[in-house]
């Protein structure tokens, strides 16, 4: 075998081995905080300062899912997150 074939069979269990972690973390942990809200799930408006709604991106819950997370594990529609204490 040849320097390129060894140098390219190594990069490709390194790619095997970085994609199959980021599976596994995705499968454990498909949520990410939202960007917008960040975490809060309101949105406080720019005239009125005192008044909120949702959060649009997250639909209020504070969480958006991980690139991914639904073209490989079907999305995260049965998860639930917990409840803000």
């Amino acid at each position: 075998m040849t320097t390129d074939t060894v140098a390219f069979h190594r990069f490709a269990a390194i790619l095997l081995v970085v994609f199959g972690g980021y599976l596994v973390s995705l499968r454990i942990h498909p949520l990410r905080k939202c960007q917008v809200c960040k975490m809060t799930g309101r949105h406080f408006g720019s005239a009125f300062m005192n008044s909120y709604r949702r959060c649009r991106r997250c639909g209020g819950t504070g969480c958006v899912e991980r690139l991914g997370a639904r073209d490989f594990f079907g999305g995260t529609t049965q998860a639930e997150v917990p409840p803000k204490k």
